[in-house]
């Protein structure tokens, strides 16, 4: 018997849907290589896989963080902030009303 197909298809990684997830996969993948990968003898303590992907998490929160504090990043954000004002939206009849 051949099992039930699902019909939502195949389930997506969540990585692969957020820039935050890849860059933390990114860093979790060379974190474990250096870490799991040395030749340092067996009596040295590894961490946890799991503690090791959360901490890739946040290195990679840290940096989202700081890279939108920059100059360039600032100033990106203040032209999009700009740029969605609508001004056939914004009500003005209050500022000319008081200047009669």
């Amino acid at each position: 018997m051949n099992a039930p197909a699902d019909k939502a298809g195949p389930i997506k990684n969540a990585a692969r849907a957020d820039p935050l997830a890849e860059l933390a996969e990114k860093i979790f993948i060379q974190l474990a290589a250096n870490v799991y990968g040395s030749l340092a003898g067996g009596d040295v303590k590894k961490p946890d896989p799991k503690a090791l992907g959360a901490y890739a998490y946040k290195i990679a929160e840290g940096f989202d963080l700081a890279s939108r504090e920059t100059v360039n990043a600032r100033a990106a954000i203040e032209a999009e902030n700009k740029s969605k004002v609508k001004l056939d939206e914004v009500d003005l009849s209050s500022v000319f009303a008081a200047k009669k």
